[in-house]
């Protein structure tokens, strides 16, 4: 068995804007589903069967490997990869610690070759090349993470928009909106003016324990802004499901005249 681990700070000392625990478990979920854009040595990744929202079956390419992996989540905290199939078998896990200095990414490998007695001399080289290859795989990760951090980073007015949309404090929402402004939700028929926006929005908060939005890519050019987000509903009977979104927002004298939400809500509702 190959034992190996690596951790990385994911906040030096010195980091002009931190990164959040979520925003590091935004990016180990994008990687979980497709790892391409964050280990540069995966040449193709496929999920190929969903057991779960957090549980699921991918088939991957690393270092011209073809491998199968089983992936479970457990949010904001640990994700298992556990190989079912290639040349090289076991685990792999992704943790997000807490420590006294901070936040730490670590990624920890129990790795066993097929068919190669242990402790031997090709177990020992193959060992001394994963090293390299694993531990690059952690340096990526991170650093893809934090691309997407600055990426999302928003302008002041789009965030105090949805400091309100995820408090749902429904008052200083429609402060942020013209008198006749109109709101398109998914395939809803538009909502125009404020009573209106407040019975459509309201009747979607009030079906809802609670929404987060985590923002993927922010384009803001006046007077247009468009957010692509991963959005979190936490439903009434205690569960989590997030979706994605693209949102478009119109503005016209520091108001939003127009918002377009583009998201499928079908996996919030569903049984």
């Amino acid at each position: 068995m190959i034992r190996l681990e690596h951790s990385l700070p994911i906040n030096p000392p010195g980091t002009a804007s931190p990164i959040t625990r979520a925003e590091v478990w935004h990016g180990l979920v994008l990687k979980a589903d497709n790892a391409l854009p964050f280990v540069p040595q995966m040449t193709y990744c496929k999920v190929i069967e969903r057991e779960t929202a957090n549980r699921f079956v991918r088939e991957i390419e690393f270092r011209g490997d073809r491998m199968r992996e089983r992936v479970e989540l457990e949010a904001e905290r640990h994700v298992q990869f556990t190989r079912l199939s290639g040349p090289v078998l076991g685990t792999i896990d992704n943790f997000i610690d807490e420590r006294d200095s901070g936040l730490h990414l670590r990624f920890a490998f129990a790795l066993e070759l097929v068919g190669v007695p242990p402790g031997g001399d090709v177990e020992r080289d193959y060992a001394a090349n994963m090293r390299t290859a694993y531990v690059g795989a952690v340096d990526a990760t991170l650093e893809a993470i934090r691309k997407l951090h600055d990426e999302a980073a928003a302008p002041a007015w789009i965030t105090r928009y949805y400091a309100d949309v995820d408090a749902r404090r429904m008052d200083a929402f429609l402060s942020h909106h013209t008198p006749d402004a109109k709101v398109v939700f998914g395939n809803h028929p538009p909502a125009v003016g404020h009573d209106a926006i407040r019975a459509a929005i309201g009747e979607l908060w009030s079906s809802i324990a609670g929404v987060r939005h985590r923002f993927v890519r922010v384009w803001d050019h006046e007077p247009t802004a468009i957010l692509e987000c991963a959005v979190t509903y936490d439903r009434k009977d205690g569960a989590s499901v997030t979706v994605p979104c693209v949102s478009i927002l119109e503005r016209s004298d520091d108001k939003i005249r127009e918002l377009r939400i583009h998201i499928d809500l079908a996996p919030v509702f569903a049984p």
